[in-house]
């Protein structure tokens, strides 16, 4: 069974959050909203969710927020609640400022398992994976693209959270 993603993002007005509609991304022949590629390598930095590559997340899961938009509370709490899980949200001057140049080392590898059977969600062990900057690591996703499109919206962060 896979993982995705669900994310909103949103912008500061006034004393209030305001939920933004934002555009999709095209993906060949189908297209997803910002973020919402099933990647594991992104989710395993955004939260440490399914995180084989055993990569630093750039946070651990806060949950979400008290003040988060109307929309955003009913989406999460009326549609998602019940296989909800790792909410987290990250401001946008997080996620522009984050060092993309450092080193990392990606541990995920294929193993196999048995005759004609592979596990592709192994994790190596320190020092036998592959060393990459995390820029290199996440350009594999639609990370880069998914950040550009919420800046470019005016957000100030996004709150996601992940289901089974």
């Amino acid at each position: 069974m896979g993982c995705d993603i669900h994310v909103h993002a949103e912008k500061r007005e006034g004393n209030r959050w305001v939920k933004l509609d934002l555009p999709q991304i095209p993906h060949g022949s189908y297209s997803e909203l910002p973020f919402e590629s099933r990647q594991y390598g992104k989710f395993g930095f955004l939260a440490d969710v399914r995180n084989y590559s055993a990569i630093q997340p750039i946070a651990q899961p806060r949950g979400v927020p008290d003040d988060m938009s109307p929309e955003t509370k009913h989406d999460y709490e009326g549609c998602w609640d019940m296989d909800a899980h790792s909410a987290s949200w990250l401001s946008l001057e997080e996620l522009a400022s984050y060092d993309y140049d450092r080193q990392v080392e990606d541990r995920r590898y294929t193993q196999q398992t048995g005759p004609n059977s592979f596990n592709g969600g192994a994790t190596c062990e320190p020092g036998k994976g592959e060393k990459k900057t995390l820029r290199e690591f996440l350009s594999h996703t639609d990370f880069f693209e998914s950040l550009e499109v919420v800046k470019a919206a005016g957000a100030d962060r996004i709150i996601f959270w992940f289901d089974n």
